[in-house]
């Protein structure tokens, strides 16, 4: 190996240790280079160099158990004459029912939503659901619950970070590493609405400082850094932080992400009704891949993959040969990222005064009744 090449792999060896605590502690450049024993000039321009001018977004991983939350998704058809407002549609039931999230697929053109839903009304929710349903705006349905959902953390040690290249051994291990599959959800913990509005900024950008936090929600900063210490980091209210190795870059002044077209082909993966041995066996298998950007799982698996476009192949068999021992469960996704969109932790939900989650499917039912029949005469 020559002295440049041994000095490159030196620096990527150390922008993987970088990647390592960034998603541990978040971009806390004095504590990271102390941790590592490097200079803070350094690892800042590491961060600066190899991360934030990739295009790589750090955002804060929020615990949603830790919030009394739980993943409920559901897989919908929206016809005709609302199949044009559904993106719309769905960023309003970001505003008011859990919606964190949704994409559409490429080939049937079903619609993904990811709720996020206080447990105590998920059967509430379900029934608000199958109640759009009979007033037309989803043509099918299904909804599948989750008992936790977590972001996986970037693999960085498969990255080259001057190249952009990811090099992964596709080969499909025989032995059942389970104790690497392993994962315990959160117990519920204390938080309040303060707590929240420091998560979501965090969410949106890990990089802004206490203080832009507190100018922009007009909080004490005092208080926010109180509530920033001794709830959200000290009770665990984060789950860590994502480095967003798929290159998309949030657009404050849209709210939207922008997504780098043709480097990544993303899809989701649902498999029904695991016992606990068939989802141990399929999370040894599936959570090795480093293009996992995110799963769930409980009754049922949810795992949502970004794969290279030179690795699409292989990545589809791998997939395939992991998911063969229950295949008649499985249901495979290609999705359009082009129309995919995710939201913050669904904060204007909670009421402070109550210090409890909010949901009224009565009266959310008679709005959004009201709303597609604004669409239909609109369109009439």
């Amino acid at each position: 190996m020559t002295v440049v090449a041994q000095e490159l792999e030196n620096v990527n060896s150390r922008t993987v240790q970088l990647v390592r605590l960034l998603t541990e502690i978040g971009p806390d450049i004095p504590e990271i280079s102390r941790r590592l024993g490097q200079f803070k000039e350094s690892v800042r321009y590491r961060y600066k160099e190899k991360i934030l001018s990739r295009g790589f977004a750090v955002q804060a991983a929020v615990d949603h158990q830790k919030l009394g939350l739980e993943r409920v998704m559901f897989i919908a058809e929206v016809p005709d004459p609302y199949k044009n407002y559904a993106q719309s549609i769905f960023a309003a039931m970001h505003e008011l029912c859990y919606v964190v999230g949704f994409t559409k697929t490429l080939v049937g053109g079903e619609h993904i939503v990811n709720m996020s839903a206080p447990r105590e009304r998920i059967a509430d929710i379900r029934q608000f659901l199958m109640g759009l349903k009979e007033k037309g705006l989803f043509s099918s349905l299904e909804i599948l619950e989750f008992e936790w959902h977590r972001n996986t953390p970037m693999k960085g040690e498969f990255y080259d970070f001057d190249t952009g290249r990811w090099d992964f051994d596709w080969q499909l291990e025989s032995s059942k590493d389970y104790k690497s599959a392993a994962y315990n959800p959160s117990s519920e913990s204390k938080f309040d609405a303060t707590d929240l509005l420091v998560i979501k900024e965090l969410q949106m950008d890990a990089n802004k400082s206490l203080k832009e936090i507190a100018d922009k929600l007009s909080i004490n900063y005092k208080k926010l850094a109180w509530h920033h210490n001794s709830h959200v980091l000290a009770r665990g209210l984060l789950s860590g932080y994502t480095v967003n190795w798929m290159g998309t870059r949030y657009d404050y002044n849209l709210e939207k992400a922008l997504h780098r077209k043709h480097r990544y082909f993303a899809l989701d993966l649902f498999v029904r009704d695991l016992n606990d041995l068939e989802l141990m066996t399929l999370r040894s298998a599936l959570t090795r891949i480093p293009f996992l950007w995110s799963e769930a799982a409980g009754r049922n698996y949810f795992a949502e993959f970004a794969l290279p476009v030179d690795n699409v192949v292989e990545g589809l068999q791998y997939i395939g040969a992991a998911t063969q021992p229950v295949k008649s469960r499985v249901s495979i996704y290609p999705i359009d990222q082009a129309e995919a969109a995710r939201f913050t932790v669904p904060y204007k939900l909670y009421n402070p005064m109550s210090k409890s989650w909010t949901f009224d499917g009565a009266e959310l039912e008679q709005k959004f009744g009201n709303l597609l029949v604004q669409i239909k005469s609109g369109i009439s």
